[in-house]
């Protein structure tokens, strides 16, 4: 999978989602700011996650556990 160049890390994105969190849990945005940075933090999360998941199965590949399981 090639990381796009404006893609940010994943640290970087844990980082945003903190502070999208924090944002959010102070409750000092109206409601289209807090939409739009809750529609941010999704989008952010998503990319976590297929991360991960591409990560784990480089892992299972490296390790070899894909084969045993076939």
């Amino acid at each position: 999978m090639a990381k796009k160049a404006e893609e940010p890390s994943l640290e970087q994105s844990l980082k945003r989602l903190e502070e999208i969190s924090t944002l959010l849990d102070r409750g000092e945005l109206s409601i289209d700011e807090q939409l739009k940075i809750y529609e941010e933090g999704m989008v952010l999360s998503q990319q976590c996650r297929e991360y991960l998941e591409q990560a784990e199965l480089k892992v299972r590949r490296l390790s070899g556990e894909d084969n045993e399981s076939e």
